[in-house]
């Protein structure tokens, strides 16, 4: 009976911890069928998500850049393209010596004291799994780091713009910026089209295995990149170095604030040449001494014209019948109008006076007269059809419209001060553009600098001439071109002369506003004019403000007119008139 007793103890014992057990384990798969539940279900994205990051190869594909071209004997010459570099970089957690690192690197990268030091530092911590050590370097370069066989130090390509040629055109191109993986053209072509040039990005989507390796028989997709369109400028690319090489010269010599040539052919409104100092150089613009060297001065910088404003006064008043070249006033040397006198530049008196004359000896009072025999309204009208107070609507970034709002206000002071380019503001591509009617016809064209557009698949968008109005009438044009003649013959002008041809042109000597009302002594200087006059081939402008050491634009930018206009004359091979 004991041992009875003592057998169903030991069995309701086992039984007892068998029950507990099963218990126990049932509750284990029970929290482990919940926790499976709620990762499945509750957190499926979350954990899906991770596994595709892991498995899944989804990258952008980056385009090409489009370039920038002119074109020279029918072919099409870079002046902005893509170049390879690489960034050179070390881990310095697997650099086994950064002083043998340092020591070999410096004279291949051209490292300062500065920079090896910098280097060797912190290329001594050996926690860091990554450290940059230079951009830009050339494969050549890379060559060289490549037979040193330095561990730890490995090369990434990089893309970067390339200017071949130096010196002709920054203010034109504009510069790319690079930022967290984006590109960005800035002012210029670079910033006009930068939308066209830069492309548009793939993307490849495609699974993994676990050692990385692509899964061929895997889903992939693939999103081609479309690269860049490619611009052909109007420029010729002789022309631009010409006067970018002429003006540099005279910018110097006149310890000139800045100066600014465009070369405009006035049949088409192309642009053959844009050139301003201070220039830039694109590939390191970071190296400026002030970011308003960036503006380009011919369609940023607006400023009085002074008289050359003169040919569009005169082009009104003889378009409406008013005056003829032959018309005469009484010239006193000064003209009063309210309160306010009004003096010739040389403070002279020169009597009876026709408008031709007035032109040539670039006479106030004479602006005066033409522009009063016509009224207000009148004026104020042709001053808009010749395209100021508007930007011209070149393809270049940040143009300005120039402002002539002084004409909206009541009195007469403001548009008689106008005629003779006092009071209003102009840019330079707006007076070559406006100075292409008289040399056209009377026709006003809208001036452009790209000539074609080629899309990646070849397809070339070429650039039509646009005629914007019929500003004045082909009679008024041939007269007033006579009379322009005049002025490089007879007038005031002859240094812009080259012998043997009929060139007509216009000097504009123009005092600067000053800040607290009325004029200093400090002036722009301005010369624009075109040729041959029997079938002109070219508009020119040339300008220089606040030069030094020369009082008049008959002296200072009339000569490098001549140098121009003899070297386009000799380019064009133009047989001469006489």
């Amino acid at each position: 009976m004991i041992s009875l007793n003592k057998n169903n103890q030991q069995h309701f014992f086992w039984e007892k911890r068998i029950r507990l057990v099963s218990l126990v384990i049932f509750l284990f798969g029970l929290l482990i069928i919940f926790r499976l539940f709620y990762l499945s279900v509750y957190q499926h994205s979350f954990y899906e998500a991770i596994a595709t990051n892991r498995q899944a190869v989804n990258e952008n594909l980056l385009p090409e850049r489009g370039s920038i071209y002119v074109r020279e004997d029918g072919k099409l010459y870079p002046l902005v393209t893509n170049q390879q570099y690489f960034l050179v970089y070390a881990e310095p957690n697997k650099v086994e010596s950064a002083k043998e690192v340092v020591d070999k690197l410096t004279p291949i990268l051209n490292l300062s004291e500065e920079e090896w030091k910098g280097l060797l530092n912190r290329l001594a911590k050996k926690s860091d799994p990554y450290e940059p050590i230079m951009h830009k370097v050339t494969q050549n370069q890379v060559d060289q780091i490549k037979k040193l066989d330095l561990t730890g130090v490995g090369f990434v390509g990089e893309t970067y713009r390339y200017y071949p040629e130096k010196n002709i055109g920054g203010h034109i191109f504009g510069f790319v910026t690079h930022s967290d993986q984006e590109v960005k053209g800035q002012y210029g072509l670079e910033g006009y089209f930068n939308k066209e040039l830069s492309g548009q990005s793939g993307n490849i989507k495609s699974i993994k295995d676990a050692l990385g390796a692509l899964i061929t028989i895997g889903p992939r997709t693939v999103e081609s990149a479309q690269d860049g369109d490619n611009l052909v400028l109007t420029i010729d690319r002789k022309v631009q170095f010409t006067a970018c090489e002429k003006l540099k010269f005279f910018y110097d010599y006149f310890e000139a604030q800045d100066a600014s040539v465009i070369i405009m052919d006035p049949k088409t409104g192309a642009i053959l040449a844009m050139c301003s100092f201070p220039d830039f150089d694109p590939s390191n613009y970071g190296q400026v001494d002030s970011i308003n060297q960036f503006n380009n001065p011919a369609i940023f910088y607006d400023f009085e014209p002074g008289s050359v404003f003169k040919a569009f006064t005169m082009s009104a008043a003889i378009d409406t019948g008013a005056v003829s070249p032959d018309t005469t006033y009484d010239d006193t040397g000064e003209v009063k109008i309210g309160p306010y006198k009004i003096q010739n530049s040389d403070l002279k008196a020169n009597g009876q006076q026709t408008m031709t004359q007035v032109l040539e000896k670039s006479l106030n009072t004479g602006a005066i007269f033409a522009a009063d025999s016509i009224g207000k309204n009148k004026f104020v009208q042709y001053v808009k059809d010749f395209g100021f107070g508007q930007p011209t609507g070149i393809t270049l970034e940040t143009e300005v419209p120039g402002n002539i709002s002084s004409l909206n206000k009541p009195g007469d002071i403001y548009y008689l001060t106008a005629s003779f380019g006092q009071g209003v503001t102009v840019t330079p591509l707006q007076l070559v553009s406006a100075f292409g009617v008289i040399a056209n016809q009377g026709k006003l064209l809208k001036p452009y600098i790209v000539s074609d557009i080629i899309k990646p698949d070849g397809t070339d968008i070429a650039a039509k001439p646009e005629v914007a109005r019929q500003v004045i009438k082909p009679k008024t044009a041939a007269l007033v071109t006579g009379m322009l003649t005049s002025v490089i013959k007879n007038g005031v002008a002859k240094k812009a002369s080259v012998p043997g041809y009929y060139l007509a042109g216009k000097t504009g000597t123009a005092q600067i506003a000053s800040s607290n009302g009325g004029y200093g002594k400090e002036t722009n200087h301005t010369f624009i004019g075109f040729g041959p006059v029997t079938d002109p081939r070219f508009v020119i402008l040339v300008k220089l403000g606040k030069p030094q050491g020369i009082n008049y634009a008959a002296d200072s930018v009339a000569p490098i007119f001549s140098q121009l206009a003899a070297f386009l004359l000799n380019y064009y091979q133009i047989p001469p008139d006489y």
